[in-house]
């Protein structure tokens, strides 16, 4: 019979080296713009090209519900 011992250790760390100091990079000096204007531009055109000339051209009967919508509940009034 053949017996192998084997050793565990129930601890394990970790280390981390320190990180080499670095200078922060080089950064451009913080400067003022220049003064500007603010410059807004708007196009009207002179012709305004219409497709519905007339007002809502809808032919006659065409706004009616059919059949009438039931109301959607019953109201009671009580005068006391």
């Amino acid at each position: 019979m053949n017996v192998a011992v084997t050793v565990v250790a129930a601890l394990k760390v970790t280390v981390q080296a320190p990180v080499p100091e670095q200078p922060p990079p080089v950064q451009p000096p913080k400067v003022e713009p220049a003064a500007g204007a603010a410059v807004s531009v708007t196009a009207v055109p002179l012709v305004k090209l219409a497709e519905q000339v007339a007002p809502q051209s809808m032919p006659a009967g065409e706004l009616v519900t059919v059949p009438l919508p039931v109301p959607a509940g019953v109201t009671v009034r009580v005068k006391v």
